[in-house]
């Protein structure tokens, strides 16, 4: 603390460097967290949709008419034709699966795996968020992992009579 004091009472303009070594610190701090906000901020609202496409996908490609006899069966390729659906149509993505926002690129979604198995009805979707920083200093491109899963189970037992 005592150094500090000195250089701050200092006359030969040591000073001004220190203050200005000290607001570099402060700025470059604050453009990580920005950053790092963003970055969550975005990976959060794209799990959040891709977990409603999965769901609404597994939904759709249920068979029903094996329901009644306490069956829980799905058509796979249904449900991944419909997970496609939902991604080109709400999520409003391209062949490639990028996404712009006028025309400004955003981010791409990359699916390494895409699970379907029919008995238990479950989809899984693993892949990552391939996005870039919104400052130019701050080069290359991001991978965010995400997994996403959706099950419809049978319920056999239980609820209201």
């Amino acid at each position: 603390m005592g150094a500090i004091k000195r250089t701050l009472q200092n006359r030969k303009g040591d000073t001004f460097v220190f203050i200005l070594i000290l607001v570099f610190f402060i700025l470059t701090l604050a453009v990580i967290l920005i950053e790092y906000f963003r970055m969550e901020s975005l990976y959060q609202q794209v799990e959040y949709v891709l977990q409603r496409g999965v769901n609404s996908a597994v939904e759709y490609a249920m068979k029903d008419e094996y329901r009644r006899d306490g069956y829980a069966l799905m058509d796979t390729e249904v449900a991944k034709e419909t997970l496609y659906d939902y991604l080109y149509e709400s999520m409003e993505l391209d062949s490639g699966l990028n996404k712009y926002a006028g025309d400004e690129w955003v981010y791409e979604l990359k699916i390494e795996n895409l699970h379907a198995t029919e008995s238990p009805p479950r989809l899984t979707l693993d892949g990552a968020i391939r996005t870039h920083s919104i400052f130019a200093f701050l080069p290359g491109e991001i991978e965010l992992p995400f997994s996403i899963s959706s099950v419809n189970t049978q319920i056999t037992e239980g609820g209201s009579q």
